[in-house]
């Protein structure tokens, strides 16, 4: 809906039209020497070689990371998302920041993971990149153009509700959605609140009636008749 498929898709044609001489549908173009075309787009299984999506997504990734060099053209669209969340959110900022730093290929990197757009700040080679939207009347409308800067929010429940699912499911996912956002929220929260220093020594432990008490007691004043009824009056609280 955004288009950043189709971006991702035109460049490529792009940059292949330029190297066999053709025109390009453009006003003018600026394209480096580019020797090879990579592409991790789509999702789809391998029945007959035994592979599952995540495992075609997969060695498709592996073969990137192989093979691209720093005259590459790289299209890498949602990977990691055939996975758990956090198991694909690893796999792909790892697989940005490896591109980024060892392969230095020219890379276009689509994705939902807000977290990813961290790595701006971390590498200078990259820049984040959104496909700008507007709001009206609680609608939204797609304007294709191709903005600097992350993504202010995904607009994934409009596209449900433009596909047609139904009110009572949008709505459920609405509250889903806030729940879960609010949760996120007292999380970074919590970890925002400094914890009490732990104490380096343990403290002492309280010392025993019978200890109190022979501590108290004065040996030059007693008789050794009173010192055997002291003992043994101790020896009953132990």
């Amino acid at each position: 809906m955004g288009g950043k498929s189709t971006f991702m898709r035109q460049t490529a044609l792009i940059c292949l039209m330029a190297r066999a001489g053709s025109f390009v549908p453009a006003t003018s173009a600026d394209i480096g020497q580019i020797d090879r075309i990579f592409t991790r787009i789509g999702a789809s299984d391998d029945l007959s070689g035994g592979k599952s999506t995540f495992m075609v997504e997969m060695t498709e990734t592996a073969t990137i990371l192989n093979y691209a060099g720093k005259h590459s053209l790289v299209l890498m669209d949602e990977v990691g998302r055939g996975t758990s969340t956090y198991d694909g959110l690893s796999i792909a900022m790892a697989a940005a920041k490896y591109l980024a730093s060892h392969s230095q290929a020219l890379t276009l990197f689509a994705t939902h993971y807000f977290e990813m757009t961290a790595l701006a700040e971390e590498y200078l080679e990259i820049v984040n990149l959104h496909l700008d939207a507007v709001e009206s009347n609680g609608d939204v409308v797609f304007l294709h153009s191709v903005k600097e800067g992350a993504a202010s929010k995904s607009y994934g429940l409009h596209v449900a509700h433009i596909a047609g699912i139904a009110k009572p499911v949008i709505k459920e996912a609405e509250k889903i959605l806030a729940d879960l956002s609010e949760g996120q929220q007292k999380v970074q929260l919590a970890k925002s609140i400094p914890t009490k220093q732990q104490e380096l020594f343990a403290p002492e432990p309280e010392k025993h009636k019978v200890v109190e008490e022979l501590e108290k007691l004065s040996i030059e004043s007693i008789t050794p008749m009173q010192a055997m009824q002291i003992l043994w009056e101790l020896k009953g609280e132990l």
